[in-house]
């Protein structure tokens, strides 16, 4: 990463800044896949990260804008801050005798042993990792068909799937739905047709359902199926008036 030095206001305060390049691109990359692998573990597998996923999916309802997050999530932007401030700088010696500055994300004091909670530890230090080295460079996101997590490593506005394939078999789904709620309309328009012609025709039939599904060319159990449906408010489905439901009940004994 590139950091900045910087003076503000004429106060003595150095502020490091983290600014994307091109050397830290490969970082970034491996940063986010194993942040986003750590957040895919399934709730049992014993990898699995409860604080880390629930971070990663707010970050993605959010957008992967860090102020929409925060305004959303004020209780986790204000674990993430008690979570930074204790991150500390140390030096050690590096290469060559020169000095190697290491970002340490707790504060361990030898000799000295604490009660954390670990979970909430190790999902804020991996979520802040993915912050400062990932975030600023790759929006991540969540398949729609598949539910998994996926980076954004090709810049795509609103990309909803993690792969061709799934991009593919959504579509085709989707597809289908619409098709098949198209044929559901177009079969109540017909079964809606045949029952105004049965109450106005009033033919010497005793079943007015089976009737009304040779006249609309529909199979009993859809006429059944539909009604039932309607009757509970669901999509894609028929509901008789008052007047139809009265006068059903009242000369053919229908219980609707």
């Amino acid at each position: 990463m590139t950091f900045i030095l910087r003076l503000t206001n004429n106060v003595y305060r150095v502020e490091l800044t983290v600014v994307a390049d091109k050397l830290d691109r490969p970082f970034a990359e491996r940063v986010v896949e194993s942040t986003l692998r750590q957040a895919s573990y399934p709730e049992g597998d014993p990898q699995y990260e409860p604080v880390l996923r629930a971070l990663v999916e707010s970050w993605i309802v959010a957008g992967c804008r860090f102020e929409r997050w925060a305004k959303a999530n004020p209780e986790k932007e204000a674990n993430l801050s008690r979570q930074a401030h204790k991150w500390t700088l140390r030096f050690e010696t590096g290469t060559k005798g020169k000095p190697a500055p290491i970002l340490s994300s707790y504060p361990w004091v030898p000799g000295r042993l604490e009660e954390i909670d670990i979970a909430e530890h190790t999902g804020y230090d991996a979520f802040v990792t993915f912050l400062v080295c990932a975030a600023p460079r790759f929006d991540v996101g969540k398949c729609a068909c598949c539910e998994r997590f996926f980076w954004n490593r090709w810049g795509h506005l609103n990309k909803r799937f993690c792969s061709r394939k799934c991009a593919q078999l959504k579509t085709a789904s989707e597809g289908q739905a619409r098709q098949l709620r198209a044929e559901r309309r177009e079969k109540n328009r017909r079964i809606l047709c045949s029952i105004r012609k049965f109450i106005e025709s009033k033919p010497g039939a005793t079943d007015w359902r089976r009737w009304v599904a040779t006249d609309a060319g529909v199979t009993l159990n859809y006429v059944t199926h539909t009604l039932n449906r309607g009757e509970r408010g669901e999509p894609d489905s028929l509901k008789l008036t008052v007047r139809q439901r009265e006068y059903l009940n009242k000369y053919y004994g229908a219980k609707l």
